[in-house]
């Protein structure tokens, strides 16, 4: 799941606080907001390259296409479903957020530069609270975007999801954003 520059910071942000500034984990702050940052970035990496990898076993199988009368979106679409089930990558957000959370409580408890002070089951249920806030506030702001920009479609009389209506939802999405304070 990929997750707005600018909604990770506040996430972020929101981890330090809780974490790093209350002293529940004694950490550089610098060296926390870091090693975060590269979590979410392999994560985002992992699921780009399910979308590769599945386009690639989909060109070397393209007649498959004939035979079960798919269009190639649908396709890859569950071609990536099946090779994130074989690499154990949940494509649920919420759920990808506990991925991403055990993967950061992973870091902590390695980590022989950081000391924790509370119990690992409660900072990680702390991270993936936030975590999952994130996605949430993500979510809303696009449900919001969506709906304005299918409201202007319809009175222009765009069709949904051409590149005007594109271009119409990007509008909005920055709209709104700017609303929920991130721009």
């Amino acid at each position: 799941m990929k997750i707005h520059p600018k909604i990770l910071d506040k996430a972020i942000n929101r981890l330090v606080e809780e974490l790093v500034e209350t002293n529940i984990v004694e950490v550089e702050k610098d060296k926390f907001v870091l090693k975060v940052r590269e979590i979410f970035v392999k994560a985002q990496e992992e699921e780009k390259q399910l979308t590769e990898d599945a386009k690639k076993v989909l060109k070397e199988n393209i007649h498959l296409l004939d035979e079960t009368g798919l269009d190639s979106a649908k396709a890859v679409a569950l071609i990536r479903r099946k090779l994130a089930e074989e690499r154990n990558i949940n494509l649920n957000p919420f759920e990808r957020m506990n991925q991403i959370a055990k993967r950061i409580m992973d870091w902590i408890m390695e980590d022989d530069e950081i000391e924790i002070y509370d119990e690992p089951y409660n900072i990680r249920k702390r991270i993936s609270a936030i975590l999952k806030d994130a996605v949430g506030e993500q979510k809303t702001i696009e449900r919001e975007a969506q709906r304005r920009a299918e409201l202007e479609a319809q009175k222009r009389g765009i069709l949904i999801g051409s590149d005007d209506w594109n271009f119409i939802y990007r509008k909005y999405l920055s709209e709104v954003m700017k609303e929920k304070g991130y721009e």
